[in-house]
């Protein structure tokens, strides 16, 4: 599986922009599958604006679905009448399948839990097949917990998409927040033996800026791809399904013990 990591400039609330950017990188990737960042469709600071642009992002996701090509990108949806969720959109054969964010955070600069109600882990967690991989997708904040990629992990993913819209944080580095993204990554896939696929958004949104830096970690746990700071980047890479194979022959994955959530779920 050939995919593009697209770390694009997100303009905040101008669906029109972004919907174009998308096209004309859905036109012009030869991957076989193109993952953009989090809520790449709409922007990720929205605040005031969240309301009002939903019919503009349902919208532009039907265009997108148009172009037939496989492809992971981010927007809002509208779940519920006013209950909003922070979405990855699916595409693959023209057909759209939703992941939620578990984790909207509310601490620091981050206020998604104002706008946006959870996914629920008791349905919400999927797992999906390309040719011969299976794959699930972990939003950003998601991947600071063990337990989604853990569950997409048992459940059968081999490779695991992160689209994020990670800034830089208060008076760190961009160095800084690099390495604590560049250390989680790499902990999961050694953990659980999987491709861990991060694409950042870059640029300026409202007061915040993002970082790119986009990466990926192999089965191994090793940083094998990393993108540019602080510009666009369009990054492709194939996929080899033989090193979670090899990866997990030599690791203790299979002997996860379910229990323990069992034990956790009382405390």
């Amino acid at each position: 599986m050939e995919v593009e990591l697209a770390q694009i400039r997100v303009k905040q609330g101008d669906i029109t922009s972004n919907l174009e950017k998308h096209i004309d990188i859905l036109s012009t990737s030869s991957a076989e599958c193109v993952i953009f960042p989090e809520l790449s469709l709409t922007g990720y600071i929205l605040r005031d604006i969240t309301y009002d642009i939903i019919k503009d992002a349902e919208t532009a996701e039907e265009k997108l679905a148009e172009q037939g090509k496989c492809a992971i990108f981010g927007t809002i949806r509208e779940y519920h009448p006013g209950i909003l969720r922070n979405t990855a959109v699916v595409l693959m054969n023209g057909k759209r399948e939703y992941v939620y964010k578990f984790y909207p955070p509310t601490y620091g600069l981050f206020e998604e839990r104002r706008y946006f109600q959870p996914g629920d882990p008791r349905k919400d967690v999927k797992i999906f097949k390309f040719k011969d991989i299976s794959f699930g997708v972990a939003i950003c904040e998601d991947v600071w917990h063990s337990e989604p990629v853990e569950a997409l992990s048992l459940m059968g993913a081999s490779v695991i998409f992160v689209p994020s819209s990670s800034p830089l944080r208060g008076l760190s580095s961009t160095l800084t927040i690099e390495q604590d993204w560049e250390t989680l990554l790499r902990a999961h896939s050694l953990m659980q033996n999987v491709w861990m696929i991060f694409v950042n958004s870059v640029g300026s949104q409202d007061e915040e800026y993002f970082w790119g830096g986009s990466m990926i970690s192999s089965p191994f746990g090793k940083i094998i791809v990393k993108g540019k700071r602080l510009e666009e980047d369009r990054l492709t890479f194939k996929l080899n399904l033989d090193e979670v194979r090899r990866a997990r022959y030599f690791s203790s994955f299979r002997d996860h013990q379910r229990d323990f959530h069992a034990f956790m779920s009382n405390l």
